[in-house]
């Protein structure tokens, strides 16, 4: 079965890195399938005792230049996804005008959508953070974003593997399902199962760690693609920032929310839809890209 991602194009192709991500982490592209979606803003609206044929075809041309420019942005996108080995036929466009903010359009679209996840690329990234920040339609947040979706900042084309945030949480297993259900068919990729507790040498992880080999193996996952490791920390982010970058992960993947109730030290409502470690995450994991599940 084909995985089908929601990828998010800005107007810059220097900063295409959900494109970029997918192209150099899938090797099997032939069961790869994306939806380009662009979201141009929508152009200042006009009153109606304003309006005449001069500002009409203001509008209009405002519309077309906008329009003209996001449609390119989607078809460097596609030729970059070709020249490195997707098909023709699994490559879709989508180009709509936000009336509202942007990153609402994208929670629609990737909730309505079926896809598998929804990629954020840079500019992506910023909107989602900008929305959840500001505390904009924070209940649609909080009930409605099922989907996992991923952020590409600056990601290193040359890294492997996986990282998965374990705590024995349902939010953190669904984390090793998505990453089992990404990986089918992949043979290069090794899962390591990260485990941070606050006391060293408890053996709390053990338990956790089996649970997390048993929906690998039914996601077909061989024992020889996984790793297990478990540090002591008392800040479970910055532990797993540091080993992100030490093992130079092409993936680290989290829960939505964990088992854990740390603070956080970023403020805003985004801590309405993030645990204090994705949040963290969301914020500040460069190299890596976040896989993260509710």
């Amino acid at each position: 079965m084909d995985k089908h991602f929601l990828v998010t194009i800005g107007d810059d192709p220097g900063v295409f890195y959900g494109v970029g991500f997918i192209s150099h982490f899938f090797d099997a592209k032939d069961r790869v399938r994306v939806t380009l979606f662009h979201i141009a803003p929508q152009p200042p609206a006009v009153w109606p005792e304003e309006l005449s044929y001069e500002s009409k075809k203001a509008l209009e041309d405002s519309a077309g230049r906008l329009e003209d420019k996001g449609r390119m942005a989607l078809a460097a996108a596609r030729e970059s996804f070709l020249r490195m080995g997707l098909t023709p036929r699994k490559i879709e466009e989508k180009f709509i005008f936000g009336t509202f903010p942007r990153a609402g359009h994208l929670v629609m679209e990737g909730e309505y959508g079926d896809y598998d996840a929804v990629v954020l690329g840079q500019r992506g990234f910023a909107g989602l953070s900008a929305f959840l920040d500001r505390g904009v339609g924070v209940e649609i947040m909080r009930e409605s974003f099922d989907f996992p979706f991923w952020v590409c900042r600056f990601p290193d084309y040359s890294r492997s593997g996986v990282l998965v945030c374990v705590d024995g949480s349902h939010a953190a297993l669904r984390a090793v399902d998505h990453v089992g259900a990404m990986l089918e068919g992949e043979t290069r990729h090794v899962v390591t199962l990260f485990h941070v507790s606050g006391r060293p040498e408890t053996g709390e992880a053990d338990a956790v760690f089996a649970r997390a080999r048993e929906v690998l193996a039914a996601r077909g996952v061989s024992p020889e693609r996984i790793a297990v490791r478990s540090v002591a920390a008392d800040h479970v982010a910055r532990a797993v920032l540091a080993e992100a970058e030490s093992g130079r992960y092409a993936v680290v993947a989290a829960g939505r929310t964990g088992a854990g109730r740390g603070r956080t030290p970023l403020g805003g409502m985004s801590r309405a839809f993030f645990g204090s470690v994705s949040d963290v995450l969301f914020h500040e994991l460069t190299g890596a890209v976040l896989w993260v599940c509710r």
